[in-house]
């Protein structure tokens, strides 16, 4: 027996226990990113106007930053890609850069929204593989509304940011809010709009925010239906299967 026949065992065991390793990494973090993104989400609502709010916001914008490089560290180049956008992203909501503040915005929107987007290309993958369990599949779909809202929330944005005015809220601009207040006012406007639940206190004005607010609208009436009850459908019948003698 040759000496390259005796190693062969050896590395094949490696590459398929780091193969196991790696498959099971984005499907077991989905309920870290999902707790992360809940998280953000809360604190967002809050709009705390405080350094002890700013600090916080930023600790859980920093904690789901993390979670997404855990969704993509199954293949290095895209981990370092996501670290290198995700670390801009976050220094831009973080730092004031010497430009004008609407472009500024328009930056930081641009760009978190297209580091969101990626992610969610991830997770709604990795969800549909026949690899990933129920449970898996489950939290990365609920994550992946999760991530839909946070999108939209930063698109609605970037559309007030290009043209001031494109929402009105109690009678006037929602650009006319503070940083806080305007995020979290877009994100309820996001909220109710992905869930059809349009209380009609806040409204798109102009034909880019209707647009936008259409789109979000069909989306979420999509994604419950085609993703969501699927999956939970699918994890009850298998229980179901389960418990049968």
């Amino acid at each position: 027996m040759s000496s390259g026949d005796s190693q062969g065992p050896g590395p094949t065991r490696s590459r398929r226990a780091l193969h196991t390793l790696r498959s099971r990494i984005r499907p077991g973090s989905f309920s870290f990113l999902l707790v992360a993104g809940t998280l953000v989400y809360v604190l967002n609502s809050l709009a705390i106007a405080s350094t002890l709010g700013a600090i916080l916001v930023r600790s859980a914008q920093f904690g789901f930053l993390v979670a997404g490089m855990y969704v993509l560290s199954i293949q290095r180049v895209r981990a370092w890609l996501w670290v290198i956008l995700g670390t801009r992203v976050f220094s831009l909501d973080v730092a004031t850069l010497p430009i004008d503040p609407r472009a500024a915005r328009v930056l930081q929107d641009s760009m978190t929204a297209a580091f969101l987007f990626w992610i969610l290309v991830v997770v709604l993958r990795e969800v549909f593989r026949p690899v990933t369990s129920e449970r898996d599949a489950i939290m990365g779909a609920l994550g992946g509304f999760l991530l839909i809202l946070m999108i939209f929330t930063r698109v609605h944005g970037l559309v007030e940011a290009l043209s001031p005015g494109a929402y009105g809220v109690g009678g006037g601009a929602v650009s006319a809010r503070a940083g806080a207040a305007e995020v979290a006012t877009f994100q309820y406007f996001s909220t109710v709009t992905l869930t059809t639940v349009g209380f009609g206190d806040m409204v798109p004005v102009t034909v880019g925010a209707r647009l936008v607010t259409g789109l979000e609208a069909v989306v979420g009436r999509f994604y419950v239906a085609v993703v969501i009850a699927p999956l939970v459908g699918r994890a009850a019948g298998a229980r179901a299967a389960g418990r049968e003698p």
